[in-house]
């Protein structure tokens, strides 16, 4: 472009942007920014000044590459190396900052200049294409005031929210989102899940300081590591029925982080505690627990703690810790719908030998079950067979490798809980009989099943009248 249809802007005449738009520069020729940049690299102002009085291109079309490669740009150059001089020199000439692959104010963040970070605001940056995670990793609150005063929406995505859980000594961070939270409910929205976050990590400061901000325990938050397990709002759908999450509460005794739960303050008329004894994970948690409530829905909990006790392919069960710590805190399984027999007794079914014997057990100790639900449980011939294998059914006396079943302890009063009759075995003839005793002056008869029945048939026994001895005078 020839020098006198591009008008000269000269930098040191402080020109304002709202009284000038200059025109943009660019090429679909990347290539032909070679030596521009080069200038650039070298800070020659002067020789820009000439490229530019010629009228030559600053930039590249948008999306133009070299051979696959986006190369470095003049404002790019400008920016990294901090010349606010250079950065001027090209914006008011013509340079257009939006045009960038990536915002050229995330580069004035990372730097920190906030000099250059005030020119490409003048200069028609957009603030919207900002990247929200450099702008939080400033520390500075009046820059979250001033992007959210410029119409920047700081929840997006929950970029707030992943900062809250990434960096908890982002106080001024914190502080903000406090201040905000009573005017826009998106930030109590972004405290909760970082707070939700903290919880499940075991982050004790991530937590309190969730807390002094204003983040609610008991309210249900997307999850960080998981965002796509929540149901999308749709409008149409109830609201009460979509799965939004879980609470702080629920991820830490998910967690088992019982310190955070005591801060946190579990409440029975808040929180869901058949929901929170389904997450605890061990028998501690169980203990923690019962000093506020009992579960309700016992089979639902006894469903989902029986669903970790399977015999995986890969990977090893969890303890029967937990059930066993339910009964002793004084949970009683007294009522279940037929379904939820039918649920428990298949998973009783896959679990390993040495863990179903441990459950029989417990749901055979003392009170913990009521003698209509055991009955039901072991109606089936799978329950019974299952029982037969590790043992509480015993074998026939005469039955095959009967020495080699196992015999649990207590196997008596497990059969009685569940109403197990003990088979009665059935007495046969025995292969071969001895007659007589082995003396000096005589030995024994031996004989087999069918000599023996063939002397009684040939030869029957005769009955002989036995004389009475005359009884002794007194």
């Amino acid at each position: 472009m020839p020098e006198s249809s591009c008008p000269w802007v000269d930098p040191r005449s402080n020109p304002k942007p709202s009284t000038y738009t200059p025109f943009a520069r660019t090429t679909p020729d990347p290539g032909a920014l070679t030596e521009l940049h080069q200038l650039c690299r070298e800070g020659r102002l002067y020789a820009i000044e000439d490229w530019i009085r010629a009228g030559r291109p600053l930039q590249a079309a948008e999306g133009m590459t070299v051979k696959g490669r986006r190369l470095p740009s003049a404002l790019e150059i400008a920016l990294e190396a901090g010349n606010h001089a250079l950065t001027l020199l090209v914006l008011c000439t013509g340079y257009d900052p939006n045009l960038e692959r990536d915002s050229p104010l995330d580069l004035a963040l990372r730097a920190r200049r906030w000099d250059l970070l005030d020119l490409l605001l003048d200069w028609g940056a957009d603030p919207q294409r900002v990247s929200l995670s450099d702008l939080f990793d400033t520390y500075q609150s009046d820059l979250f005031t001033r992007f959210s005063a410029l119409g920047v929406d700081l929840t997006a995505n929950h970029e707030l929210a992943q900062a809250l859980a990434d960096h908890p000594g982002n106080k001024p961070l914190f502080g903000f989102a406090k201040r905000r939270r009573e005017h826009d409910p998106k930030f109590q929205t972004e405290l909760n899940i970082a707070l939700v976050h903290h919880a499940g990590e075991g982050n004790e400061k991530g937590v309190q300081l969730c807390l002094w901000a204003g983040a609610d325990p008991h309210a249900p938050a997307p999850s960080l590591r998981y965002p796509d397990d929540t149901d999308e709002e749709d409008g149409e759908s109830d609201p009460n029925e979509r799965f939004r999450g879980f609470t702080a509460i629920h991820e830490a005794c998910r967690g088992a982080h019982p310190e955070i739960l005591e801060r946190l303050g579990p409440d029975p008329l808040r929180d869901d505690f058949d929901d929170l004894y389904q997450a605890a994970p061990d028998g501690g948690m169980i203990t923690f627990l019962s000093r506020f409530a009992l579960p309700k829905k016992i089979s639902a909990v006894l469903h989902w703690h029986l669903l970790w006790l399977r015999d995986f392919p890969v990977g090893t069960p969890r303890s029967t810790d937990t059930i066993r710590r339910l009964f002793e805190v004084g949970v009683r399984w007294e009522s279940a719908t037929p379904e939820e027999i039918k649920t428990i007794r298949w998973m009783l079914l896959r679990t390993r030998d040495d863990t179903f014997v441990e459950l029989m057990k417990l749901l055979a100790r003392d009170a913990h079950c009521t003698t209509e639900i055991l009955q039901t449980l072991r109606r089936t011939s799978a329950m019974r067979a299952r029982m037969a294998k590790v043992g509480f059914i015993p074998p026939l006396v005469s039955g095959p490798r009967r020495f080699e079943r196992p015999s649990p302890t207590g196997a008596r009063d497990v059969l009685a809980k569940f109403g197990v009759p003990l088979p009665k075995a059935r007495r046969h003839l025995p292969h071969t009989v001895q007659i007589g005793q082995a003396r000096a002056d005589a030995r024994p008869m031996i004989i087999d099943r069918q000599a023996r029945f063939g002397r009684v048939s040939r030869k029957p026994a005769r009955l002989r009248s036995i004389p009475s001895r005359p009884r002794k005078s007194l």
